[in-house]
């Protein structure tokens, strides 16, 4: 994994690992399509306002003036990665949502399984790559049952314990060509692969991977959204400092994937109520009102349905900063 060869961290690390509070060590970040001497011009700055992992320090994506791609540059070191992932990452406490949340998700993910199903054919293999506690695999077993074979693929610890014990497949290692689940009839990768610092080697990886006809499907944050547009420069929550390290518009993420050998095949754009949410949390934080940032969290039902209704409304006219792609490996002549 601290190869430059290889394919690096494409999911959060175990939580409960020793978590900094000071600054940490960093290294130059690089643009998947344009390479390491991209050119480039200072878009964002901002520290990790969610966790303060890292203390007051401040990270800068970079946007890439050739394709669009903002890269967090310089980015955290591969050994200060595991960090910045607390025990109490979103990621790692789905279980914790109130019932009223808890039942939203289930119902987004839901809607997930729907676009899965068919993609993938009877007795197919589904991988989440990065699956954290299988939220995601849980859906689609108690909607489709035994239909598909199921996998999830996350660094090993409780959360991937848990998976293992109610009967899905696991691969408890980091994602990594040794690793990867060969053969696979669809890999989904949902909000991971901004977590990537090279998200070309990881597509690569899983296209290669892929059985012939298999699709690979990435949800991932889009930096043409309005409310990135909005709050861009600091605030807007799809920055997630230092956590995602590469981000796309749809234009880059949709040549990032063909050079991968795959065909694009879908793409659209999806509801993301929770970067509304931090984007004002994070304004207000700084503000002359910072009393009010405690009512914009992800626990606020009322304020999440509001800026859920919205971006459905706004997805078909402007865009939403939540994007969906489906890719397909095309089948051997």
């Amino acid at each position: 994994m601290k190869q430059a060869s290889s394919v690096k961290t494409a999911a959060p690390p175990p939580a409960g690992q020793s978590q900094h509070r000071g600054a940490v060590a960093v290294e130059s970040g690089t643009c998947p399509l344009c390479g390491p001497h991209y050119p480039r011009v200072d878009a964002a700055r901002g520290p990790d306002f969610e966790h303060r992992t890292a203390g007051a320090q401040e990270f800068r994506f970079a946007r890439c003036t050739s394709c669009g791609t903002l890269v967090l540059d310089p980015r955290p070191a591969d050994d200060q990665i595991a960090g910045l992932y607390p025990a109490d990452y979103v990621s790692y406490r789905f279980d914790k949502l109130n019932p009223v949340m808890r039942l939203a998700r289930d119902a987004v993910q839901r809607g997930k399984t729907s676009v899965l199903a068919r993609l993938a054919p009877p007795g197919g293999t589904i991988v989440d790559v990065g699956c954290g506690t299988g939220a995601l695999l849980h859906q689609v077993r108690r909607r489709y049952g035994s239909r598909f074979r199921l996998i999830g693929w996350d660094y090993g610890g409780p959360h991937l314990e848990r998976l293992a014990g109610s009967g899905i497949d696991v691969v408890a290692a980091p994602i990594e060509p040794a690793h990867v689940p060969r053969g696979a009839d669809l890999f989904v990768l949902n909000q991971v692969i901004e977590h990537v610092p090279y998200p070309d080697r990881l597509l690569t990886m899983l296209a290669a991977a892929l059985a012939p006809g298999g699709h690979i499907v990435i949800e991932t944050p889009d930096i043409g959204g309005l409310d990135a547009r909005w709050f861009g420069g600091r605030y807007w929550g799809g920055y997630h400092f230092p956590r995602h390290m590469v981000l796309f518009n749809r234009r880059s993420l949709r040549t990032l994937v063909e050079r991968s050998g795959l065909e694009v095949i879908e793409t659209s754009h999806l509801a993301s109520p929770a970067f509304w949410v931090q984007s004002v949390r994070y304004w207000l934080l700084e503000s002359r009102f910072p009393r009010l940032a405690p009512f914009f969290v992800l626990g606020n039902v009322p304020v999440v349905a509001a800026f859920s209704a919205f971006d459905r409304l706004a997805a078909p006219l402007v865009g939403t900063s939540n994007q969906r792609l489906v890719a397909r490996r095309p089948a051997s002549p």
